[in-house]
């Protein structure tokens, strides 16, 4: 029930980018005999410089009194981490928060590494692997002014909210950007959706956005041979959506992918055309880098079919490892998105989303 309803704010609150949605299953889509990806596993791990400084920041957007504790695990540790050599850092100590996004299927995973080579990244909306949170608020100007005491950048020209209307609804956004790189949309619906006043809290919904270089080429593997479901889009633009971003004369495409078992964890995937765009190559470990959880049935075919497409295994070895007595790996896919999947059986993927 609890999911139904977030749903039902997330689709009641959103402002598209404006894409026609083409169909969940496009020519060439796999079968169910072919679903690899069973859900996705609805973490955020965006990579940070500063975990406290970050830890304020990301425990204002959600609406915390204070941060998470911080959970820390090193190299030095005796027994030994086993988690390290999933990120393929072995010799690395990695902090992190943990927290949810109230009224969303999402979570954050806040992780800082040290002890290790690290370069900040510098990306733009439109750069191939730069990575968005979409966050849907009853008070749009009361957050901004908060998140404003963190070190971030406004990316939307001028510095203040613009109207979106998509169809029917409407919003007021804005674009920001961390002090490490990470991009978050805040939009404020107007009105508010009928389901929002049985919500807490300031955050009423949230989705995550990746920009990639090539939408044929991404659901060649994710949706015809790993088997996420796909509504996709077709090329438009909209003044104020341009404004928006910080993308002029920018075109784009929207397309949101789903997991079989998991629909409500919801993954937007945009490709821009028309603009300068600089794929990202990246290190995990290096603040700006992103991860997203998945939950596969065969971790061996999913990442077969990962390394085809020009993606890279990270974890130390280059093989999965078992933890938590599942298989696990990290995969650097062909958008330089870090995908952290754990082998699931589809009947206990499906328990652990009820």
């Amino acid at each position: 029930m609890r999911t139904m309803m977030i749903v039902g704010i997330v689709a009641a609150a959103s402002v598209t980018l404006g894409t026609t949605a083409v169909g969940q299953r496009g020519q060439g889509a796999a079968d169910a005999q072919a679903v690899q990806i069973i859900g996705l596993g609805g973490t955020l791990t965006p990579i940070v410089g500063n975990l406290e400084e970050s830890a304020r920041f990301y425990s204002d957007l959600a609406g915390l009194a204070d941060p998470p504790r911080i959970l820390r695990r090193s190299h030095r540790d005796v027994p030994y981490p086993e988690v390290l050599k999933n990120q393929g850092t072995p010799d690395a100590t990695i902090r992190q928060i943990n927290l949810k996004i109230p009224n969303s299927t999402w979570s954050l995973e806040v992780l800082e590494f040290s002890e290790l080579d690290r370069k900040a990244v510098s990306v733009r909306p439109q750069d191939p692997g730069a990575v968005t949170l979409v966050l849907w608020v009853r008070d749009l100007d009361g957050l901004l002014a908060t998140l404003k005491r963190s070190p971030i950048q406004v990316v939307t020209p001028g510095g203040q909210p613009v109207p979106l209307m998509s169809n029917a609804t409407k919003a007021r956004a804005i674009l920001i950007q961390t002090a490490d790189g990470h991009f978050v949309e805040l939009q404020q619906p107007d009105p508010l959706p009928a389901d929002a006043a049985t919500a807490a809290g300031n955050v009423i919904g949230a989705r995550v956005r990746v920009t990639i270089a090539d939408t044929d080429a991404t659901l060649r593997v994710y949706r015809d041979q790993l088997g996420l479901r796909a509504e996709v889009g077709s090329f438009t633009s909209d003044p104020s959506r341009v404004k928006l971003m910080g993308t002029a004369g920018a075109q784009w495409r929207l397309t949101s992918v789903s997991g079989q078992s998991a629909p409500a964890h919801v993954l937007e995937l945009v490709e821009f055309k028309g603009i300068d765009l600089t794929p990202r190559q990246t290190r995990i470990q290096d603040p700006g880098s992103a991860k997203i959880g998945l939950r596969v049935r065969d971790i061996a075919a999913t990442m077969a079919a990962l390394k085809a497409a020009g993606g890279t295994v990270v974890t130390t070895g280059g093989t999965s490892y078992i933890y938590r007595g599942a298989p696990t790996v990290i995969v650097r896919d062909l958008n330089n998105m870090f995908m952290n999947m754990q082998e699931q059986s589809p009947s206990s993927a499906a328990a652990a989303d009820r």
